[in-house]
């Protein structure tokens, strides 16, 4: 695990792209980078300009970034593959990655911050699954902190959360992903830090709903500080996550959180249009609009799910949950805040 030589990215999105730019910094004398996306024009367009053709145009990728047009070719003697897709589609790329042929114990890093809104499993149980049932060897790691693409590309100083089950294989991906502007933290904690990485995302849109409803920062700190504690308390107590996961000094989930909550984030944008009176159909356009996934709305799908399997209440993400999905006033997340736990 120590020497990680062949680097893949699937998915070269706003984010992949993003971490194309930071680890092509390690390119050409220690590690061999290579990106694939399914979109043939994309690749196309990298290959030809070495830019992006939405995100961060001014900014060059390195000759020696290799622009792969299949999946085999990607994969191919690879040791490490980022996976910078969307949530839902963890489960077909999963599929298509263990399908295909590679020899060599792989190292997947999952960038996804979401829950599978179908089971309300984490991300890792969705690669599992198909991972086993093509009997490929392979260690699953997920990245998650207070980054976003825009910050990463411009190079400020960020930190990150690296989680893997496999305590061994946590310094080798430390020394990959660390930089003179990325602080990374790693942690065993696989558990915490996914559910740390979907939560964020749901504790966000609420922030932008109230944002959107136009209510003061005090208002949506009230907000974050309520919300945050029945999420740590939820999985600490039921799902079997850290408390120091969730702690304000953790990248996954004090640093995200902040930063999704009171930043310019996806999320938290499609909060406010919701808040502003827009349906659900109408923020997602918005959002599409400008090559942009909101992750967070996935997690709600998947919080009945939750509430059923383990027997608890989320009173909290419940009534966000009907907010956003089933189209319930906004202004009922105010109307909860102010109500005693209890009676949410």
């Amino acid at each position: 695990m120590n020497d990680l030589r062949r680097i893949g990215v699937y998915g070269v999105g706003h984010f992949g792209f993003a971490m194309l730019r930071h680890l092509q910094q390690k390119t050409p004398d220690r590690i061999a980078l290579v990106a694939y996306d399914r979109n043939a024009e994309l690749r196309d367009f990298l290959r030809d300009n070495r830019r992006h053709p939405f995100h961060e145009a001014s900014t060059p990728l390195k000759p020696e970034v290799v622009i792969a047009d299949s999946v085999p070719d990607l994969l191919a003697d690879l040791d490490v593959l980022l996976l910078a897709v969307t949530s839902n589609s963890t489960r077909e790329v999963a599929a298509n990655i263990a399908s295909a042929a590679w020899a060599r114990p792989l190292v997947l890093i999952n960038t996804a911050k979401a829950l599978d809104y179908k089971t309300g499993g984490r991300l890792s149980d969705l690669v599992k699954e198909a991972f086993e049932r093509e009997d490929k060897k392979y260690t699953y790691a997920a990245l998650a902190g207070g980054t976003i693409a825009s910050d990463l590309l411009s190079h400020e100083p960020l930190g990150m959360t690296i989680a893997c089950e496999d305590e061994d294989a946590l310094p080798g991906l430390k020394r990959l992903l660390s930089s003179s502007n990325l602080w990374v933290e790693p942690t065993t904690d696989l558990i915490g830090v996914e559910y740390a990485g979907a939560f964020k995302n749901v504790v966000s849109i609420c922030a932008g709903l109230v944002r959107g409803l136009g209510h003061s920062y005090g208002s949506v700190t009230h907000l974050i500080s309520r919300l945050a504690r029945e999420i740590e308390e939820f999985c600490v107590l039921r799902l079997g996550a850290r408390r120091e996961t969730f702690s304000t000094g953790s990248q996954c989930w004090g640093s995200d959180l902040w930063m999704s909550c009171t930043g310019e984030t996806r999320n938290q944008a499609l909060g406010q249009l919701l808040g502003q009176g827009m349906t659900l159909d109408q923020a997602n356009e918005s959002m599409a609009s400008q090559h942009k996934t909101v992750e967070g709305v996935q997690t709600l799908r998947a919080v009945q799910w939750l509430v059923k399997q383990h027997e608890s209440e989320l009173p909290l993400m419940t009534i966000a949950k009907e907010i956003v999905l089933d189209g319930a006033p906004a202004s009922r997340i105010i109307e909860a805040l102010m109500q005693d736990d209890e009676a949410c």
